[in-house]
């Protein structure tokens, strides 16, 4: 079933938003800006939600849905599906809904759709006081000026005096990020009969592999000319990356970059075998995740274990190097 709200259908915004547009002069300063914007906000309040007011926080909120779990505090991580406006135009800039954005026509191969960890309080002050009137379960509509938003200097995809709207669920609030993941973690390893760990001293964190074909073969070393065919998933199952056996990636260990858990659990292998590793975020993308340089979306969550479905197609020792 695809997720939708139901303010995605695009909204029919009065003509005399045209009419303002074409009759504001052109702009002499911050004060004109931020009064054409609040013409362009009234004219859109007033011919998509008549009679609204705002609350005592200046924004203007809907609860499309009442929740029943926790009220988020101010610096819990929550777990959202979330779809982002600039108004008066109900144009999406943002979105990891995945159906919506290809309705919408940006839709990223590399980006990672799904639900969406966000640090509550770091986007904006309408935003986080929006979501600060929420509970776990509900979904709301707000929306709000630039002055609650990104006021003179707009961000990354939003530009400088414009209005905002956002539609989010609120999935779930996240009080304690480790405790979170490991959790996850520690569900997955229960459907498995046998794992074991890697430990990495320097910054005292594990990961784990389930050996799911052993051989005898050529094992993995330093230096070693290695092929290697992989499925990277998060552990709710959503893939990232893959190449196949009659595709794999080919390097030499040791020479190429990679996460710190990818090195240290190849070490683990031999030629032929097939492996499963567990990632903990530490020795993964960390505490930031990855971002698509191109198009600023999330390729990589913050704070996400990995995992890898391994297999060692082949093995080249260095010239000079014993074999082990």
């Amino acid at each position: 079933m695809k997720f939708s709200f139901k303010s995605i259908q695009p909204y029919l915004v009065a003509t005399a938003v045209s009419l303002l547009a074409i009759s504001c002069q052109e702009d002499t300063g911050g004060q004109d800006e931020r009064d054409q914007e609040q013409r362009f906000f009234d004219v859109y309040v007033a011919a998509n939600y008549p009679g609204m007011k705002p609350q005592p926080n200046g924004i203007y909120y809907i609860e499309n849905r009442e929740g029943t779990g926790q009220v988020p505090d101010s610096d819990d991580w929550l777990l959202v599906n979330h779809v982002c406006y600039t108004i008066p135009e109900d144009i999406i800039y943002e979105t990891y809904i995945e159906n919506v954005a290809i309705d919408n026509h940006f839709w990223d191969s590399l980006a990672m759709y799904g639900p969406y960890k966000l640090l509550n309080g770091s986007r904006n002050q309408g935003l986080t006081s929006g979501i600060n009137m929420m509970k776990e379960g509900g979904q709301a509509t707000m929306f709000f000026t630039s002055d609650l938003g990104y006021g003179a200097n707009g961000s990354g995809k939003v530009s400088a005096y414009k209005s905002l709207k956002y539609e989010i669920e609120l999935i779930e609030v996240i009080k304690d990020m480790d405790a979170y993941e490991q959790a996850k973690i520690d569900a997955y390893l229960d459907t498995v009969p046998q794992y074991d760990t890697i430990h990495n001293p320097e910054i005292d964190a594990f990961m784990y592999y389930i050996m799911d074909r052993p051989t005898d073969g050529n094992p993995v070393a330093m230096d070693s000319l290695i092929s290697v065919a992989y499925k990277g998933y998060l552990i709710d199952g959503r893939v990232f990356d893959e190449k196949t056996a009659d595709n794999p990636i080919e390097f030499t260990l040791g020479s190429a970059e990679f996460i710190p858990g990818w090195n240290m659990g190849l070490l683990r292998l031999k030629e032929g075998e097939k492996a499963r590793f567990i990632i903990p975020y530490q020795l993964a993308y960390g505490e930031e995740g990855k971002v698509n340089r191109n198009t600023g979306n999330r390729a990589i969550p913050p704070y996400e274990t990995l995992v890898f479905d391994i297999e060692i197609i082949s093995v080249e020792t260095a010239p000079g190097s014993p074999k082990q």
